[in-house]
């Protein structure tokens, strides 16, 4: 069960490095503006999307080292993973990626929650195989979706 755990996790960051690599190499066409101060400018938005795409890269590469048998090394690894999705997901986007990032943002707070159920799985054993199916839909076509967006 574990295995296939860290596949579908290796699966949706392949998903997620793939998606967040359009942005990060400047692609795009957002029209919706998003308000605040804190919004960020398109250099700094490309920026932060080529940070979560190298950590996400990294975060593959490092899953290979983990022992499939190693439960609390594989909890923390999990636990790990949820950062960067918290911290892309609430950047303010610039109005050029505004759009996308809605996909993104969505798609960021449904691996979180995908991630908190895969170490309540682990710690627990009970696993709502229904939800998380419909998390990793919400994933893929997010993702998927906020990346058309800017093509």
């Amino acid at each position: 069960m574990r295995n296939k755990l860290v596949r579908r996790i290796a699966l949706l960051l392949s998903v997620a490095v793939m998606s967040v690599s359009v942005v990060a190499c400047g692609g795009g066409k957002g029209d919706a503006a998003q308000g605040g101060e804190t919004t960020l400018t398109e250099e700094e938005y490309e920026a932060k999307a080529q940070e979560l795409g190298e950590k996400l890269n990294s975060a593959m590469t490092d899953a290979s080292s983990i022992d499939p048998n190693d439960v609390e090394a594989a909890k923390e690894f999990i636990s790990g993973l949820k950062d960067p999705f918290v911290e892309f997901g609430s950047l303010k986007a610039p109005e050029k990626y505004a759009a996308a990032h809605e996909k993104f943002k969505s798609g960021c707070d449904a691996m979180v929650e995908y991630l908190d159920m895969m170490v309540t799985a682990m710690d627990s054993g009970d696993i709502d195989m229904e939800k998380m199916t419909s998390l990793i839909t919400t994933i893929q076509n997010d993702f998927t979706e906020g990346a058309s967006m800017l093509e």
